[in-house]
């Protein structure tokens, strides 16, 4: 809690596969606020450590400790992102039963669908439309709004989101904040921060695409609710190649061109028609994704959020309109929060990086009593 006032400041922190960002953002009652942020080139070393745990532990806390310095943040509490790629998630029908009786029915269940022992598993679990999570050591069992209630209707099973990830990535991520001293309030699967930063309608069905160096994610949210998540080894780095053999430059000099024109009506035929043979393969795989759930589910996705390192790319959201059939835009994390003016453009040029980690800091605040 706040004492005498003072405010209640949060920091998110995701570490991705190249690069790693914090966001410290802060409750001024009228407002939630950006206070700092900060990236650093720093890669994910929790997932595989090269060097052993004891090494990557303290690698991590070393370089966050840095990029919290550096930024100023002041907030002792933080909730951190698990990649998707380590991550098995998938919604299981349950029985419609309070929640000290559903964590042990989500459990037994999770046997038959999760591809791993269930006993060197971390288990999270939320009812669709509430808030997914996994806990830590420092964080009560049920950090969501609905304990020990049941849904509304009293008939049929209900959806029931369940995430599992292994335990030795989960205890090595607490204990780079132990090693910090700060209180790790939740893990959190990567998709549900991006709902929270980049859906700001809680019966919003969107295509959120994450577009990274070297990968591609996919996530169909529907109802405000993450329900299909893919990913495709194809990201920004494939597309400044496909750049370089067509033209027959080197890569560094492939990049520039792809940065200063992207896909604008300007750039030169040849290098545009190579961005866009490559771009391409993003877009048909998008279709067939959203093709496959509208006929599944009868739902049709209209809206798409591009994200990640690759969604600057001068024209992609008017190509993706027009490829793929859907409203397209850049993603924008700061919308709703306050900042300096001063920051504006700045902010918008990073923003499609900072989806996660705007949205893992906005959840700590649902740990604050009303």
């Amino acid at each position: 809690m706040a004492f005498f006032g003072s405010p209640t400041s949060y920091i998110g922190v995701d570490l991705g596969t190249s690069t790693s960002k914090i966001v410290e953002l802060v409750d001024r009652r009228r407002r939630i606020e950006l206070t700092t942020y900060a990236e650093s080139n720093m890669r994910n070393l929790l997932v595989n450590p090269p060097n052993g745990d004891a090494d990557a532990i303290s690698r991590t806390a070393e370089i966050l400790h840095q990029m919290m310095e550096r930024a100023g943040t002041v907030a002792d509490s933080a909730v951190a992102a698990l990649p998707g790629g380590v991550v098995f998630s998938t919604v299981l029908m349950m029985p419609r039963i309070p929640d000290s009786e559903m964590e042990k029915a989500v459990r037994f269940a999770a046997r038959d669908v999760v591809p791993a022992d269930i006993d060197e598993m971390v288990l999270g679990w939320s009812r669709v439309g509430s808030g997914p999570h996994m806990t830590t050591d420092h964080a009560d069992a049920a950090l969501s709004a609905d304990t020990e209630k049941t849904a509304a209707s009293p008939d049929g099973p209900m959806p029931v989101f369940i995430t599992a990830a292994p335990k030795d990535i989960v205890s090595r991520y607490i204990a780079v904040f132990e090693n910090m001293q700060i209180t790790l309030l939740a893990l959190e699967v990567e998709t549900f921060p991006l709902v929270r930063s980049l859906v700001h309608s809680a019966d919003a069905s969107t295509l959120v695409v994450d577009i990274g160096s070297r990968a591609t994610t996919f996530h169909i949210i529907d109802g405000g609710t993450p329900r299909v998540s893919h990913t495709i080894d194809f990201g920004g780095y494939d597309i400044t190649s496909a750049v370089a053999q067509s033209l027959g430059i080197a890569e560094g000099d492939a990049e520039l061109r792809k940065v200063e024109h992207g896909l604008l009506a300007e750039q030169d035929d040849a290098a545009r028609s190579a961005i866009e043979s490559a771009v391409v393969r993003q877009a048909e795989k998008a279709k067939d994704l959203l093709n496959l759930y509208e006929q599944k589910e009868h739902k049709r996705i209209t809206k798409a959020v591009l994200i990640g390192g690759g969604a600057n790319l001068q024209g992609l959201s008017e190509y993706w309109s027009r490829t793929v059939g859907v409203q397209t835009t850049v993603g924008n994390p700061w919308k709703g929060l306050a900042y300096s003016q001063k920051l504006e453009d700045v902010l918008t040029e990073i923003g499609p990086r900072f989806g996660v980690a705007v949205g893992l800091a906005l959840r700590g605040f649902a740990h604050v009593p009303s």
